[in-house]
């Protein structure tokens, strides 16, 4: 009688804890869901860059060419593992394109690793990547020639470079 009531009791205890995990699960993930959106939208306009001589730029300077902003981090291997393909990419689109990877790293830091690699980049810092909805690195914003996000992708590039180029087109044309 006993291992009976023990085995109710374990599997009532076991039930309500696993609904509560999946309770749990569901809203964590619509949180998740309602923070991507958020993200998609960032006004990347509003973000303050500096150049890696501390000098305040704007994305508008650069209307008129398409825009790859990624936001990266020198601690992040999946960032430094797609900037050599990127880097590729960039010398197939370099025509009508300006890449800017972006960290809120400090300057010093950004230098230091910029200076050991041949990237063709824009490298730019900024503040509160957090607080603007980036909340996860890597990830990457197209612009168009007006400045207008046409494209938010979510995660690392993989891929050839001219494969990752033909993409970018696509999203450009679409």
């Amino acid at each position: 009688m006993k291992a009976k009531l023990n085995f109710k009791s374990g599997f009532f205890t076991g039930s309500i804890i696993g609904v509560l995990i999946l309770m749990f699960g569901y809203y964590y993930f619509q949180e998740i869901s309602e923070k991507a959106k958020s993200v998609a939208t960032t006004n990347l306009h509003e973000l303050e860059y500096k150049d890696l001589d501390g000098n305040i730029f704007k994305l508008s300077e650069f209307k008129g060419k398409y825009i790859l902003v990624n936001f990266w981090a020198t601690w992040c291997a999946p960032c430094i593992k797609e900037f050599p393909v990127l880097d590729d990419t960039y010398e197939l689109l370099k025509k009508d394109y300006v890449f800017i990877m972006v960290s809120d790293e400090s300057i010093d830091k950004i230098k230091k690793f910029a200076a050991n690699k041949p990237y063709q980049f824009v490298f730019a810092k900024t503040n509160n990547l957090m607080t603007k909805g980036i909340t996860y690195v890597p990830q990457t914003f197209v612009l168009d020639k007006n400045g207008k996000t046409i494209k938010h992708h979510p995660t690392i590039f993989e891929g050839s470079a001219s494969s990752i180029s033909n993409t970018i087109q696509n999203w450009i044309k679409n």
